[in-house]
């Protein structure tokens, strides 16, 4: 890792001369000026908090360096991940530029805490990033997209399913029934015919576990308006909490030791070839290929549509920052091709964000960018989205330890939302 972060700190200081080049007299006043202090939260992305932490550090430190600017770097873990959010806005002690999921910006924005950061972009720098339009929400350019993609789709262990029988990849709910049964029916130590991160407490779990199979089943969260929760509006996602009811109630295909696992304990058991067949974001495939196991994916399952989350998550800018000028400077250098270059290729590699650095994400999942990209799906941004998917993933976890019935926990959701969606 040391070794190429050298590397990366070569390029990104290479980078960064080439940033300055046009550096004018102000900018020179600048350096002999008292420092400027800015804080930058991210979420951990590698495979230890630490790790993010040495990446960004060495990466940015030639951008502090030439800004005459205190950089401080916080990596915040996933777990009360808005909590910590609202409570930084609140106390005057949020990060002069952060990181959020779409399901976060509704209400920030209403609390008008977030900065329009269109001024801050020339029309030349807007045109160079591919999703620049996406960052556009509730009529203020709040958001620049910075993770793009990354989708939850189903791993298969092709060895285990050839055991069973299975040539060819279950592609409907009827064939994913059948596929565990027969699994199930191996009798193989120590193996789950299907795993899931249900004892996750990060409501992202909900992007593998449930949303796919509720969009699949034709199925919204919201209404279009993002006003009212829309999960009684059909039977969809009654239909898709039966369905993960019956995998572990009725067909006990994933076993009650599942329960207890989260995201990074299925992908852990997925390569140790105790698990046949698990959801699981497309960075895993990095890890996977490492294995020595056999395995595939398939795009998405399908009921009446197929459905596949992608995630849409952003740089923002604090509202109360003091130096909105220098803030998003630092966010156009994080989003430089450099930068991301060595991000996508050190950290994660997330498909690109940008013209300028081409595609450069896994070559195994091109066909599903080319390919299956109309059914890719976005968490909506809508009114106490947060505390809502936060309750209903509460609500499925009590379902699937048998507390409650699909029907109650749906139920149960939309009351809830009652409480926390203005009239």
């Amino acid at each position: 890792m040391k070794k190429n972060l050298l590397a990366v700190l070569l390029c990104v200081t290479v980078a960064a001369a080439v940033f300055a080049a046009g550096t004018s007299e102000r900018d020179v006043k600048k350096q002999n000026e008292k420092k400027e202090t800015l804080l930058l939260w991210l979420p951990p992305f590698a495979s230890g908090d630490s790790l993010d932490m040495e990446f960004w550090t060495a990466v940015l430190k030639p951008w502090a360096e030439q800004n005459n600017c205190n950089l401080a770097i916080e990596i915040t873990p996933w777990g009360g991940y808005e909590e910590k959010y609202l409570t930084g806005f609140a106390s005057g002690e949020g990060p002069d530029v952060g990181y959020m999921y779409l399901e976060m910006f509704n209400d920030f924005i209403e609390m008008g805490t977030l900065a329009d950061i269109e001024p801050y972009f020339t029309q030349k720098e807007k045109d160079n990033f591919i999703y620049w339009k996406q960052g556009k929400i509730k009529g203020g350019q709040y958001a620049l997209p910075f993770v793009v993609g990354n989708p939850r789709i189903p791993y298969f262990n092709t060895d285990i399913l050839k055991k069973a029988g299975w040539d060819k990849l279950p592609r409907t709910w009827e064939e994913l029934i059948q596929c565990t049964l027969d699994i199930k029916k191996l009798n193989l130590p120590d193996v789950m015919p299907i795993a899931m991160e249900w004892a996750d407490p990060a409501i992202g779990a909900l992007n593998n576990i449930f949303y796919p199979y509720l969009w699949q089943a034709g199925g919204e969260i919201y209404n279009n308006e993002g006003t009212r929760v829309a999960l009684l509006d059909n039977d969809a996602a009654v239909k898709a909490a039966r369905f993960l009811y019956d995998l572990r109630f009725k067909y006990d295909v994933l076993p009650k030791e599942s329960l207890a696992l989260d995201g990074k304990s299925v992908r852990d058991l997925f390569v140790q070839g105790k698990v046949a067949i698990a959801s699981m974001d497309a960075n895993s495939a990095a890890t996977l290929k490492q294995s020595n196991i056999n395995w595939t994916y398939l795009p998405s399952f399908q009921n009446k549509t197929k459905a596949i989350w992608v995630a849409s998550d952003a740089l923002i800018m604090n509202n109360a920052s003091k130096n909105k000028e220098l803030a998003a400077s630092l966010m156009k250098f994080i989003t430089s091709k450099d930068t991301m270059t060595a991000f996508h290729t050190e950290i994660s590699a997330f498909p690109s964000i940008t013209f300028d650095e081409g595609y450069n994400a896994d070559p195994i999942f091109k066909p599903l960018f080319d390919n299956e990209s109309q059914y890719f799906r976005t968490l909506p941004v809508a009114e106490g989205a947060f505390k809502v998917m936060d309750n209903l993933l509460k609500n499925l976890q009590l379902m699937m330890l048998g507390d409650l019935t699909p029907e109650k926990a749906i139920a149960n959701t939309v009351d809830y939302s009652k409480s926390v969606i203005s009239k």
